[in-house]
Parts: C-alpha cells; sequence; structure tokens
C-alpha cells in the first residue's frame, strides 16, 4: 500500500490537480511534487512548532490547544517578487489539534493571502453551512440540468456565495423550524420554464461542528413548498390520507382494479406500488400545471364541484373504463419565512371510481358535462419521436462519477472504491467509463435507427420537458445481456443546429418509473416483470 506523502498526508486535498501550479505561478520556478512532498513532510513531523494555527474566529491559538480550525504549513518556496514565503492553508469544521482533525485544503499563498480567503469565508456561504469543496461537482450538475446551463463548477460555487450574501444582507434567508428543521434562501437562476430555484440546507448534526447547517441541496420552489407541506400532513403529493395504512390499501385496491401491469419495482428499499406511487404523485402534479397555463375558458382537468376535485387518472379499468378519482378539496394556508403565506389545495380521503359509476354520472352526464380530459405532456408525436440521425454530446466527464457514486453503474462499482480517494487512479477510470459510454452511445444510436422503439421518451417533471432514454449496453455484444442502465437525452435546439445532450444516468428500474408516466413502456430492455435476455432480432427490427 502506498504511503501518502506531502499535503496529502495531512487531510483531503480538494485541488489536487491545481495546487503545483499555483506554487510555481508564486515563486517562478519549476518545482515538482517530489520536491513539494519531501519538504512538507519534514515540516509536518515537527507541526506543533513549524505549523501556525487560528481558532474559528481567526485568532491566532496553539497547536495543542484542541480549538484550532486552522493552519498553514510552510512549502518551502518564497514570492519571486517580494520574497514572502509561499504556504498551504488547512481548515476544518470540527476544531481539534493537528494531528487530530477532519482537515482539508490546500489554499496556496502568503499567510496574509491565506488569513484573506479564510476571512472572506467567515462571512460567506461556506462558513454558514457545512460544505466541501469537492461537493460542488454535483451540484453545479443540479444546476446545469435544472437551469437548461452549461456553466462551470467555478462559476456556480461563485454564484452561490453571491446569492447567499444578498439574502443575508436583505434578511431574506428563510428558517423552517420542524422536526427536521432546515434553512433556504433563493438563487438569482431559474428553471427552463422560469420557476424559481433555491439553495435547501439541513440542520447540522456533527458533534462540535460550528456551522449550524449542512450541505446543501438545489430544488424548486414547487419541491421547497413541497418539503414544508410534509411537515403538516401524511401525503402523497397532493393526495393527503389519513395514515400510511390507509394509503397503501387505497394503492393495493387500485392496482387491482386497473389493467394489468407492474406497478412495482424490484429494487431493494422500495415502497410497495413504487410505479403507482410516482405515476398518482406525477399525474396530478401536471394536470394542476396545465391548469395554471391554460386559458381562462379552458375547463379544468382537475374539476371542482361542490367541494369536491375530481380527475382523470388516465388509467383503464379491466372493462377499459376510465378511473376517476375523487376527493374533498382542503385548503391550509401557512405563513412561510421569507416566501409569505401560501395555500397548499389538497385531494383529501381518495377514492376511485369508474366513469360509468353512479358517482361519477351524477356529476358528469356525458353530454353537458364531460368526464376531466387526461394529462398530456405533448401536442405532435414528432415530440416524442427519437431522431436518431440528430449527434449526441455527452462531453461531461463528471456524469459517470455521479453515476457510479449513485449506484446506477454497478458494473465499476467495486473499482470505483478502490480509487475514489486517489484523485489520479479516479481520474483514469472515469476517462475509462467515457470511453467506454463513447462506444455504447454509438452502438445505441445505430441500433435506434433500425428500431424506432429502442429510445423511449419520458417527462421530466422539473424542467417541463421530453426527454429519451437510451439503453446502455457496457459488455462486449448487446445481444449477450441486458443494458448496464439508461442514458436520459435531452433535445437542445439552442444552437445553430440541434442535437441531444446527456442529461444523467438511471438504472433500469428509474427508467421504467419515469417512462410511465407518459405510457406503459413496451420495448424489450425495459420489461420489468421478466427483463429477458435480449434476443438479436428484438435488437435489430
Amino acid at each position: 500500500m502506498q504511503v501518502k506523502q506531502g499535503f496529502r498526508a495531512i487531510g483531503y486535498i480538494n485541488n489536487n490537480s491545481t495546487y503545483l501550479n499555483d506554487i510555481r505561478r508564486l515563486c517562478g520556478d519549476m518545482v515538482s511534487y517530489q520536491e513539494i512532498d519531501q519538504f512538507v513532510s519534514q515540516q509536518w513531523a515537527q507541526k506543533e512548532t513549524a505549523c501556525p494555527c487560528w481558532d474559528k474566529d481567526l485568532q491566532p491559538t496553539l497547536s495543542s490547544n484542541g480549538d484550532a480550525c486552522y493552519f498553514i504549513i510552510n512549502t518551502g518556496y518564497v514570492t519571486q517578487d517580494s520574497g514572502i514565503p509561499i504556504y498551504g492553508g488547512f481548515s476544518t469544521t470540527r476544531p481539534s489539534a493537528l494531528g487530530e482533525g477532519s482537515w482539508s485544503g490546500v489554499l496556496i499563498g502568503t499567510e496574509r493571502d491565506i488569513l484573506d480567503q479564510w476571512g472572506s469565508q467567515n462571512t460567506g456561504l461556506m462558513q454558514y453551512t457545512y460544505m466541501r469543496d469537492d461537493w460542488f461537482g454535483n451540484i453545479a450538475r443540479v444546476l446545469n440540468r435544472l437551469s437548461g446551463e452549461e456553466l462551470s463548477e467555478e462559476h456556480w460555487k461563485r454564484q452561490l456565495d453571491e446569492d447567499y450574501r444578498k439574502a443575508a444582507g436583505q434578511d431574506a434567508i428563510g428558517v423552517f423550524e420542524a422536526n427536521n428543521s432546515f434553512s433556504y434562501f433563493r438563487l438569482s437562476s431559474n428553471t427552463m420554464d422560469g420557476q424559481p430555484l433555491w439553495a435547501v440546507m439541513d440542520v447540522n448534526r456533527r458533534a462540535g461542528a460550528h456551522q449550524k447547517w449542512y450541505g446543501l441541496g438545489i430544488c424548486t420552489q414547487m419541491s421547497l413548498l413541497d418539503r414544508i407541506l410534509d411537515t403538516h400532513c401524511y401525503r402523497l403529493g397532493y393526495f393527503h390520507f389519513e395514515n400510511a395504512r390507509v394509503m397503501n390499501v387505497f394503492l393495493e385496491e387500485l392496482a387491482e382494479y386497473t389493467m394489468d401491469e407492474p406497478w412495482s419495482l424490484s429494487t431493494p428499499g422500495l415502497y410497495p406500488y413504487s410505479v403507482l406511487r410516482n405515476y398518482l404523485e406525477h399525474t396530478l402534479y401536471h394536470l394542476l400545471y396545465e391548469d395554471r397555463s391554460a386559458a381562462p375558458d379552458t375547463p379544468k382537468k382537475v374539476d371542482e364541484v361542490n367541494g369536491k376535485l375530481y380527475f382523470n387518472s388516465g388509467l383503464l379499468n379491466h372493462f377499459f373504463r376510465q378511473i376517476i378519482i375523487m376527493g374533498n378539496k382542503e385548503e391550509w394556508t401557512v405563513d412561510i419565512p421569507v416566501i409569505g403565506e401560501h395555500t397548499f389545495v389538497m385531494l383529501g380521503s381518495p377514492r376511485f371510481f369508474s366513469d360509468q359509476d353512479v358517482e361519477i354520472t351524477n356529476v358528469y352526464d356525458g353530454a353537458v358535462y364531460k368526464v376531466p380530459a387526461i394529462a398530456k405532456y405533448f401536442t405532435d408525436y414528432r415530440e416524442v419521436m427519437f431522431n436518431a440521425q440528430l449527434p449526441i454530446s455527452l462531453n461531461d466527464s463528471h456524469i459517470f462519477e455521479d453515476g457510479v457514486e449513485r449506484g446506477r453503474l454497478p458494473k465499476y462499482q467495486q473499482e470505483y472504491e478502490q480509487v475514489k480517494d486517489d484523485p489520479g487512479k479516479k481520474a483514469l477510470l472515469c476517462a475509462r467509463i467515457a470511453r467506454d459510454f463513447s462506444s455504447a452511445i454509438e452502438r445505441a444510436r445505430l441500433l435506434a435507427e433500425r428500431n424506432y422503439k429502442l429510445a423511449i421518451p419520458q417527462y421530466w417533471m422539473e424542467t417541463n420537458e421530453i426527454q429519451y432514454l437510451l439503453p446502455i449496453y457496457l459488455g462486449e455484444r448487446e445481444e449477450n445481456g441486458r443494458p448496464e442502465c439508461a442514458l436520459a437525452l435531452r433535445l437542445v435546439q439552442t444552437g445553430r443546429a440541434p442535437y441531444y445532450r446527456g442529461a444523467t444516468i438511471l438504472t433500469l428500474d428509474m427508467a421504467y418509473n419515469n417512462a410511465r408516466l407518459l405510457a406503459k413502456p413496451d420495448v424489450f430492455w425495459l420489461d420489468t416483470e421478466t427483463r429477458p435476455e435480449p434476443h438479436p432480432s428484438n435488437i435489430s427490427k
């Protein structure tokens, strides 16, 4: 096992690939990793006297006091213009003595430069919530996906800090006190369809941490409101149930009432009837979205009659009758910090009926009053037809690291666990995955040219767009196994010519769940009941 030396022996290095260049730039000399490692290791061996320390308020402290949050270590080089020593700076969120903390770095500069950077952080986002620099890669991917932008990790990091400082200066940081308290502030970016984006932070439960909040998630305003709604009732989307037992009975009975199809997935840990849960929740969301976006005189798809709400589930029963869901209209007004008063409209105590049941025919006679229309996700069938002639772009190597970390690429999981703490080896693995994907995407595109049903559409609610799911085979031959995963592609038409852009990697169960919103998938590679070994004749037709 290779022994870590230099900065790597101290703690986690956020900028492993750039700190050497930073030192070269300041000193004007071509130094090497080996030279830096040797000198820093010597300094670290006598850290009690060689490494100046500061506490959480950036007040000088002794290395042995146990309250150090920051320290610097000499690199052995000086600036070329003024001869001032160049240091590497490390910090931690758990005050400790040197050698005992969970240190991360490394900031390169003079002592004054590094202290100024830390001082800036003390009033910025990194001081407000516990964050590691390597988390910003995932955050940037989420922001790019939701906003439709193609901006760098460094851009989003600066933008988030600016948005935080602006919110703090305007007293516009919300704190929602509940069983699981969380904090949030508005971002300056929106989703592609104009919905506000928010940063959300959970309460910090780390022992000895000096930040009250932990991490940072990006969500739409609807998702933020949903989280607040979770503190008020037991719900499935905008369905309100008395408790989990009542909801499970409703789902079980509805699954038996509908035409036969797989409403549960095999993934361990998922709720029963997970496909049906997802379908109902997002169908009602979309119907309400359509109603909000429709012209004033358009018939409502979530219709209110005598204090009850009715909507067409889009499902059919065994007699090919439409299934209509009815529930009590419930309105709750909540005063939400920063956002203000918001009224939640819920469908309480839901029940389902055939469109021929008396409970429905008494309200909708079929002539004067017609049952509400089903959800509509597209206006032209060409919107759900994949064009295999268009190029596919997938140049963000982080998408593969994210896919492995989330367990969506099991083929590489074991190897990734072995190299994830070594930036060099991890980069080599991600590069190999990228090459494997490039080959798999081209093969899938050729197959899609010969089978128009191979790439299936999905609706992505957060961006209100149709995407396409392409099977990714990472074996030697497609006909010898199942796809490893599905790649979600979004059509980009903002440049000189249209093309598809890789959005995210999904497991096959996730792909089925998403595709089911539009229609029951009938392609061989997404058969959740059996997932048979594909046969060459299935692939080429």
